[in-house]
């Protein structure tokens, strides 16, 4: 807010964001999680902060709650990679630095939007070249997160409306990637059920619009991960229905093929920061213990 009311620079607010990023990873690190992100420290607008620095796109002059198409997209540098990066040197090697990106089905819906229509017309007359454009875009942006040592990227698209169109761009993009790069997406069950080359496959499973039985007949011949994305740990006793779901998921897929996802804390409107942050931390707290009961040797 400071910086957007031009009351600190952005040499102070990346200075203020990188003391933030490096105390989140050691409380991470002492709480016993061996996989860490930067909490979105960077983001304001997640996912738009990270489409509009992508080449040809940019933040809308009126709304910027939305994309503005101005070239054919492509992918040269991106602040992600330089985030990364940070990300990497603040862990110490002990533990595993995961990067989340908007999938590539979630930047095509945007383009897609009835205001933006007009002008996507004009530069991509030809749907193919779009989708084409996407998939290089991000290819390329994945090979260079790999190059800077990246080994667990998570894809995030939860929109309700799944196409035959959002699926093919989000394979098209993920084909022929490194071999030992680690793919988590976390999309609908229809989405999940279509995307290719994927290791872990993250799903709501509280979420009624999610239907998790299908998802496991899918993948339940593959060699991958099934997480459980619940949406909140409020009291340790409610922890038993973690526990209740997992059994039902058991009889398709062993435990050790199972992971469990931890959530952000819901924020109220009147919550101050303080408690927000009390929730967040309450949150992981009880993921530790779910984690401890379910996998003890681990």
């Amino acid at each position: 807010m400071q910086y957007r009311n031009e009351q600190i620079s952005m040499v102070t607010l990346r200075a203020i964001e990188d003391a933030e990023i490096r105390n989140l990873v050691d409380k991470l690190k002492t709480i016993g999680l061996k996989v860490v992100t930067d909490g979105r420290f960077r983001n304001v607008f997640w996912p738009l902060d990270f489409m509009w620095n992508l080449e040809g796109i940019q933040a809308h002059d009126e709304r910027k709650n939305s994309i503005k198409l101005i070239g054919r997209i492509d992918f040269h540098h991106h602040p992600v990679l330089d985030d990364f990066m940070y990300l990497t040197g603040v862990t110490g090697g002990d533990v595993i630095a995961k990067q989340v990106l908007p999938a590539p089905s979630l930047l095509l819906s945007e383009l897609l939007k009835e205001d933006a229509r007009d002008q996507l017309l004009t530069i991509y007359p030809n749907e193919e070249d779009l989708l084409a454009d996407i998939a290089c875009a991000y290819q390329k942006l994945i090979q260079e997160l790999y190059e800077s040592g990246c080994r667990y990227l998570q894809f995030d698209d939860t929109t309700r409306v799944v196409t035959s169109t959002a699926v093919r761009v989000n394979n098209m993009a993920l084909k022929e990637h490194p071999e030992d790069l680690f793919i988590a997406f976390h999309a609908p069950t229809e989405m999940l059920s279509s995307v290719e080359g994927v290791n872990s496959f993250l799903l709501d499973y509280d979420d009624e619009s999610c239907g998790k039985t299908s998802l496991l007949w899918f993948i339940r011949e593959q060699k991958a991960t099934f997480g459980f994305i619940p949406s909140h740990y409020p009291l340790p006793s409610e922890l038993d229905e973690i526990y209740e779901a997992i059994d039902e998921v058991t009889p398709y897929i062993s435990l050790d093929r199972l992971s469990l996802c931890v959530p952000n804390a819901q924020v109220l409107p009147y919550e101050d920061y303080d408690t927000a942050l009390k929730k967040q931390w309450k949150t992981l707290d009880m993921a530790m213990v779910a984690a401890k009961n379910l996998w003890p040797d681990k």
